[in-house]
């Protein structure tokens, strides 16, 4: 059966989706991966619907669910760089005919492709990572200047996040996986150190606002005389 286009592009954290490649591995060409194997196989029951949602993108299965055969070129063993990247061009078609490309960095391609398929800023810590994943390994040209994206979600310890979805962290309002990042101001002549809190959902604008509280900070301790 042919398969239906989709325009929206998945939400699953490249590490889980890789997951799922490296397991489909086995199957061959008109096989069902059915969402039970992909439980027993140990992916949790509730994330293997987003995990097909993907294999269904990428064309990779179609509407019954049955392999077109297109997985093997993402074989570890036996990789086929060129006809993966005929898959993610033509899966992600929508961003390759609207964005302007190459970006200038990694940040300017994610807001691109935020745009091209208006998603949340939620939704696109899932989304981009995976794309980005997809397409370097493809290798395909995104950026004048090479890096990995700045969002912690594509790190490999992301857990995939069906759409519409709180994960955990966002439903407490706390921030898993933190880091510190060191921000410098002179005072006084003295250059000191604050130590920011960066986490997975942390954006630009983020940094922005605590940098700027930082220095208004800094202002107060100056004005009250601690700071001299």
């Amino acid at each position: 059966m042919a398969r239906k286009r989709m325009l929206t592009p998945p939400y699953v954290p490249r590490n889980g989706f890789r997951s799922v490649l490296d397991l489909i591995q086995s199957h061959r060409a008109g096989e069902v991966v059915a969402r039970s194997e992909l439980h027993k196989r140990g992916l949790s029951s509730h994330l293997s619907y987003p995990a097909l949602a993907a294999l269904h993108f990428l064309g990779l299965v179609d509407d019954e669910g049955r392999l077109t055969g297109e997985h093997k070129c993402f074989s570890r063993e036996n990789p086929d760089r060129e006809a993966k990247e005929a898959v993610v061009r033509r899966a992600y078609a929508k961003f390759f005919d609207q964005a302007a490309l190459p970006a200038r960095n990694v940040t300017e391609l994610k807001q691109e492709f935020q745009r091209v398929y208006e998603l949340s800023s939620r939704l696109i810590n899932s989304a981009f990572p995976l794309f980005h994943y997809l397409a370097e390994d493809a290798g395909i040209a995104l950026t004048a200047v090479s890096g990995a994206p700045s969002s912690k979600a594509a790190s490999q310890g992301d857990v995939p996040v069906p759409a519409g979805e709180e994960t955990p962290d966002e439903a407490s309002g706390q921030v898993a996986g933190s880091s510190s990042v060191p921000a410098r101001a002179t005072l006084g002549g003295c250059q000191i150190v604050l130590n920011l809190q960066v986490g997975k959902y942390t954006t630009e604008k983020d940094i922005i606002k605590m940098v700027k509280t930082a220095n208004r900070a800094l202002h107060l301790l100056k004005k009250s005389g601690t700071l001299r």
